[in-house]
């Protein structure tokens, strides 16, 4: 949620977050591989990176994961963590047109 809250910024496009389903099992990747072993993850998926988009586009997808970052790392250091409402995970709108198990 710190991720999340962090990357609610007005219109930008980085506001534009979803989550993955949860029943998504994928075991050849990152999300699946360390999730299926028990371990916290956090996935910070960009959308397609291609090497025709020039350097504002790139700038703005490394910026995205910056953002999201120190929404976690902020919330951690000020103490604001304890006071997310995990809840509120649940209101994050659903990817679309992910891979299924």
């Amino acid at each position: 949620m710190a991720a999340y809250e962090a990357l609610q910024s007005g219109n930008s496009p980085q506001s534009k977050v979803t989550l993955y389903p949860q029943d998504t099992n994928l075991p050849g990747t990152a999300l699946g591989s360390f999730a299926l072993r028990g371990s916290a993850t956090i996935l910070f998926e960009t959308r397609g990176q291609t090497q025709s988009w020039g350097q504002k586009q790139h700038g703005m997808l490394a910026k995205q994961v910056e953002d999201g970052l120190v929404g976690i790392i902020g919330s951690i250091t000020d103490g604001t963590l304890a006071d997310i409402d995990p809840a509120r995970y649940e209101l994050i709108p659903e990817r679309m047109n992910v891979p299924r198990s």
